[in-house]
């Protein structure tokens, strides 16, 4: 398998999250950049622009809360076919400013620092503490797992030039206009390629070397990139139009070298709710976690031109 992997000293481990209030409407919540702006709009953006403004407005947002269906091992061959699969599904939230989080899988919870299980016969457990809060186990739980948040103009602006830097690595498609269910979303695909660098080939490394631009430490502000270290993503975000913000992503990542038909790379559905408050979970709902409302595209390798 060749699925999350940059082993980078010092990521760790995180908490749980979910529900009670519902998401928000993306349109209403999260931090956009203020200027607000049209289907019309956004589709007849440069999409190297439109791409810089998204990277940056997921850099920025103080609270990311992610809906995630990851698809891995045994299960990407029926995904890649069209066929039925089961996909991990989790919920989680992270608060960059009270570095605080919280998440619901289908066996454990941490919530407000507290850890619950369901047992093997279906009982729900009290466990201790949650685990320190590090990058490994908060990649897996929140967000696409590419793109931290929490960070200022600043840092975001010495990520994004790094990612730049790294020639062929960024590679945005033509935006477009779908309807799902009466509101308009920008259909923006976009592949992050693997580049041949001096250290041998990169695909989510890069995402390592742009996060060490900003200064950041992988301890004190949790991140650690999935995917394939040497490999391809290609992505298809679904955007609302005004804030920039995706409402739902989908993502491939393989090694198109030596896994062209992507058989042993990974999928990841992501619903965003941007209400900016971290999920609470009923008791209710452990082992029940709620995933993407958002029906898959199934993507396949060079699908995403």
């Amino acid at each position: 398998m060749s699925l999350v992997v940059v082993l980078v000293a010092g990521l760790g481990v995180g908490g749980w999250a979910l529900f009670g209030g519902g998401g928000a409407d993306s349109s209403q919540a999260g931090g956009g950049k203020g200027q607000e702006r049209t289907e019309a709009d956004v589709v007849k953006m440069d999409p190297k622009k439109l791409l810089d403004e998204l990277i940056t407005t997921l850099l920025t947002q103080p609270v990311v809360h992610t809906r995630i269906e990851s698809v891995v091992l045994s299960q990407i061959a029926p995904y890649l076919a069209g066929q039925p699969y089961e996909g991990k599904i989790v919920e989680g939230g992270f608060d960059y400013r009270q570095r605080k989080m919280n998440f619901l899988d289908e066996t454990n919870a941490c919530v407000d620092g507290a850890k619950r299980r369901v047992r093997y016969d279906g009982a729900i457990a009290e466990a201790g503490p949650c685990d320190p809060i590090k990058g490994v186990e908060m990649g897996g739980k929140i967000g696409n797992g590419l793109f931290p948040g929490g960070m200022n103009e600043t840092q975001a602006q010495a990520f994004l030039a790094y990612l730049h830097k790294s020639e062929g690595f960024l590679n945005p498609g033509k935006p477009t206009v779908v309807p799902r269910e009466g509101k308009q979303y920008v259909r923006f695909p976009v592949v992050f390629s693997v580049v041949e660098t001096s250290s041998g080939r990169a695909g989510s490394q890069i995402f390592i070397w742009a996060f060490q631009q900003t200064k950041l430490s992988f301890d004190d502000h949790p991140y650690y990139p999935m995917g394939n270290s040497s490999g391809t993503t290609e992505m298809v975000f679904y955007l609302d139009p005004k804030t920039l913000l995706p409402a739902y992503s989908e993502q491939l990542s393989y090694e198109p070298k030596y896994d062209p038909t992507g058989a042993e790379g990974s999928a990841r559905r992501v619903e965003y709710l941007w209400d900016g408050k971290l999920p609470v979970p009923e008791t209710s709902q452990l082992g029940k976690p709620k995933g993407p409302s958002w029906p898959s595209e199934r993507l396949k390798p060079g699908q995403l031109k």
